[in-house]
């Protein structure tokens, strides 16, 4: 097991718990989460047997100054992470001519302005290092459009354009980045909708089902691996076949 810590936002549950299970198998992993304390504290139980150290923190990404904070203190104690996941977000679907303002720049705080926090916290230390790999998670929704969803597709194609300049700006430093854009996956989230919408959407996937976490999980751990050395500025879509 290596002495290395990843940094994952929004980890507590669906895919960023997913993702926390899956890469404690081979590194030490930080996450964060917002509100639900129960289930961070359930997943700190859960990876437990795993050979990972597994710790997490209460982080609203949107509060520039608690990222610093926290940012700080982990690099204090840990160094510069081996990588970061930039897994946190929030939809707040609405039609764009009935959005809020209010909504829309909660929207962008939470999925893209948290992003350039802790960017410009833990990049340079990364740099200095040598190396190091970060996956935004973007979304199909980011290049294939979405009635109700032009806050959320809007910040999630945004990742798209932030990826690809940081690579070209990281890749001399061995520093790599690239997006993970899943499309429709089995969360607790599609557990809220309707059954007759949910089969609906599952005839619009080419493989005809949703993906699972574990899934996307394995992309996550294979994009900060050594495995995909070679890759930066890239997007891994992950959808069943539904953007083709």
């Amino acid at each position: 097991m290596r002495n290395q810590w990843i940094l994952v936002t929004g980890g507590s549950r669906g895919i960023g718990r997913a993702a926390v299970l899956r890469l404690a198998k081979q590194w030490n992993v930080v996450f964060t989460w917002c509100k639900d304390g129960h289930a961070a504290h359930e997943l700190t139980r859960a990876c437990e047997s795993l050979p990972g150290r597994v710790e997490g923190f209460q982080c609203d990404g949107s509060d520039e100054q608690a990222v610093s904070r926290l940012a700080a203190d982990l690099l204090a104690r840990y160094g510069a992470p081996h990588a970061v996941v930039h897994n946190a977000g929030i939809t707040l679907d609405a039609l764009h001519i009935h959005q809020s303002p209010l909504n829309w720049r909660k929207v962008m705080d939470t999925n893209l302005n948290a992003i350039f926090y802790w960017n410009h916290l833990l990049l340079e230390p990364m740099m200095m290092e040598g190396g190091g790999s970060v996956v935004l998670m973007s979304s199909v929704t980011g290049v294939k459009g979405n009635s109700g969803q032009s806050a959320y597709g809007a910040s999630k194609a945004a990742m798209i354009g932030l990826a690809r300049t940081l690579s070209v700006e990281l890749g001399r430093f061995g520093v790599r980045v690239n997006c993970l854009l899943p499309g429709y996956i089995d969360t607790d989230i599609m557990n809220d909708m309707p059954k007759e919408k949910l089969a609906a959407l599952r005839k619009t996937i080419p493989m005809k089902r949703f993906g699972k976490v574990t899934e996307v999980a394995n992309a996550v751990a294979w994009l900060v691996s050594d495995e995909s050395s070679y890759m930066t500025g890239q997007n891994l879509i992950l959808d069943g076949g539904l953007s083709a």
